[in-house]
């Protein structure tokens, strides 16, 4: 376009710089189109990320509930103290009967090793 100094632009001149303008725009548009494209192609991509996390998301949070709830059945220290020693306890009343069970066979023992020998005394006379 020729630019006149001292006169006013013509219908020529003003189609030339409304082509140019239009060019120009689409170019910019296409430019905006393909970059916008690529934009919904990542964030697409990124959906698919979002959904698989959000996925893990959900196995996670009902591994934790169940965990927490594995936690609250468990033993306190106190409790299993308690049954500890109440195990103990029992251990310690059967050793008790034990020794007294191996006391009485002893004495047992004892009492028929006398007899036995009252009873060959007696067959001796």
């Amino acid at each position: 376009m020729a630019v006149k100094a001292d006169g006013a632009a013509t219908k020529k001149d003003l189609a030339q710089v409304e082509d140019r303008l239009t060019r120009r725009i689409d170019q910019v548009e296409q430019g905006l189109s393909a970059k916008i494209d690529a934009n919904n192609a990542k964030i697409d991509a990124n959906g698919g990320k979002i959904d698989a996390n959000a996925a893990s998301i959900h196995r996670l949070t009902a591994q934790v509930t169940k965990n927490g709830e594995a936690i609250k059945e468990t033993l306190t220290r106190e409790e299993y103290k308690k049954d500890y020693n109440k195990l103990l306890r029992g251990q310690d009343e059967m050793m008790v009967v034990l020794l007294r069970i191996d006391q009485e066979r002893a004495a047992t023992n004892a009492r028929i090793d006398r007899v036995e020998t009252d009873v060959e005394r007696l067959k001796a006379r």
